[in-house]
């Protein structure tokens, strides 16, 4: 099943109001006091899970009508509301799974003010369909509020439960991923305070009483995780997806962690077949997010005109940009870290090398004010001017540093030679039926052409080959395509890079 939309017809100051949902992300941001959270309730309130499947903390999947809203009696219990869900369904499953046809179908939620119930109290609910109560969505749902982000040291009764996580292994993995702390070990541990039932994060040098407010929040948005997974082991072929709601995603979290979470619950949305819905002033996670939108990944933008609501979808992140600084007063964006590498090759490679991970949306990446080459000596150097700069060396630094340590905050392109004798080499021992080659256009950029004006390999030969703009359309713009090629064909040394950079900017900025 998948929602594809909320109307609200009427709803305090939002009225004729639609937010469209992606099939696995979607992103609710927009100004302060202007409903996000009130749209994640009603999107909880639709659903009422019937199973017996417990969350990995024993909790039901569905969330208490009191944990989502607070109808005030001054300005509520005089308006009926009005908000409608819209999803696909499958009707039969078996038929459906042939035929891949699915059945729109809307649930319709009113409130009600009941003037004194049997206890000689007053309530205000919703009803569903025309009135009837009870007839909720069985579907399961995981709410995450903003009591979670509450934070555990500050509970005067925490107890501890002897209970081992099934899937601690996965709990570690992302806990590191996310929070990029690819060296330290991460185990899991079962706490219970007044308000929270949770498993928080356990290294050798502290338990959860030392854990941050940033590990405290990404360790319940993964145990809701992993109770989705669990969920849909226990239930295999009858289990058909299921919906998580996270207020303020980014709150409490840095750029890169914000950024490294967004990229990890857009694959396991995937996997374990997810709508994952969320509020957030976040301009990077709303940046990297904006050009991936289309039915995967939706933003609704609210807006307040004239005392109404007005959601824009899908906007273009300059528009998102003005509005959310101006409301939250953001000035500039989180400041990105300085990385120098030693020539305009060697930045453009860096730059290819960091593209679809996390590192892209925080290092600002430039070639050298010196010449070529000379970029290890400012590595070297000690000055107050480079402390928070970052060092990227060609591969043949490699033997230099063999015998004395890398200089801090710096680090080694993969290969052991310059980018362009690596590249050349790659590219003579290629096949000459690999798809690489360009064979159906005039220039017939094909092995033999690629190297018959450039038999010598010395770096000089190599060095005036790999600028030959005759080769422009054979390495792409940016020279992209020959980098995207190589990476294909090194998938070990890239993965080996990005993880050694995203280590080295944790172990010197502490984030």
């Amino acid at each position: 099943m998948k929602i594809t939309k909320l109307h609200v017809e009427n709803f305090r100051h939002i009225d004729d109001q639609v937010i469209e949902f992606g099939e696995c992300l979607t992103v609710i941001t927009g100004q302060n006091s202007t409903g996000k959270s009130s749209l994640l309730g009603w999107i909880a309130q639709a659903f009422d899970y019937k199973g017996e499947n417990e969350t990995i903390t024993g909790k039901k999947f569905k969330s208490k009508y009191i944990e989502i809203f607070r109808f005030c009696k001054e300005y509520d219990y005089d308006k009926k509301y009005k908000v409608s869900l819209h999803y696909k369904h499958l009707e039969n499953k078996e038929d459906s799974l042939l035929n891949n046809h699915t059945i729109e179908k809307i649930k319709t939620m009113r409130t009600r003010h009941l003037p004194v119930t049997e206890k000689g109290k007053e309530r205000y609910r919703v009803d569903f369909d025309e009135g009837k109560r009870g007839n909720a969505i069985d579907f399961p749902v995981i709410y995450l509020g903003l009591k979670r982000l509450i934070p555990l040291a500050t509970k005067k009764k925490i107890s501890k439960k002897n209970v081992e996580l099934e899937e601690k292994n996965i709990f570690s993995k992302l806990s590191k991923e996310i929070l990029i702390l690819l060296d330290k070990t991460i185990d899991s541990e079962r706490i219970k305070s007044t308000n929270k039932d949770i498993f928080a994060m356990k290294t050798n040098k502290y338990g959860h009483l030392g854990n941050s407010a940033g590990q405290d929040n990404i360790g319940q948005i993964i145990s809701a995780i992993l109770s989705f997974k669990r969920l849909k082991k226990e239930l295999k072929v009858n289990y058909n997806g299921g919906i998580l709601l996270i207020d303020e995603l980014d709150a409490t979290l840095y750029a890169g962690s914000q950024l490294m979470l967004v990229e990890n619950l857009y694959k396991l949305a995937k996997e374990i077949d997810l709508q994952i819905i969320f509020t957030t002033h976040s301009l990077e996670i709303l940046e990297y997010l904006s050009d991936k939108v289309g039915n995967f990944t939706k933003i609704n933008y609210l807006e307040l005109k004239d005392s109404k609501i007005n959601n824009k979808i899908n906007p273009k992140i300059s528009f998102l940009k003005n509005k959310i600084k101006s409301d939250t007063g953001q000035k500039n964006k989180i400041k990105k870290i300085n990385v120098i590498t030693e020539d305009k090759v060697a930045e453009l490679w860096c730059k290819n090398l960091v593209n679809g991970t996390s590192l892209k949306n925080v290092l600002h990446i430039e070639k050298g004010p010196i010449s070529d080459g000379e970029i290890s000596n400012l590595a070297e150097s000690k000055h107050k001017i480079f402390e928070e700069v970052y060092f990227v060396l060609d591969g043949d630094c490699s033997d230099k540093y063999k015998v004395k340590k890398l200089p801090p905050r710096t680090i080694i392109l993969p290969g052991l030679k310059p980018p362009e004798i690596i590249f050349y080499h790659f590219l003579n021992n290629l096949k000459d039926e690999d798809d690489f080659w360009i064979e159906d256009n005039d220039l017939n950029l094909v092995k033999q052409t690629c190297f018959k004006k450039y038999r010598s390999s010395d770096l000089s030969t190599v060095k005036r080959w790999f600028r030959d703009k005759s080769f422009a359309p054979l390495f792409g713009k940016g020279n992209s395509r020959l980098f995207n090629r190589w990476k294909k064909s090194n998938q070990d040394l890239v993965s080996n890079f990005q993880n050694e950079f995203k280590k080295l900017i944790e172990e010197s900025t502490g984030l």
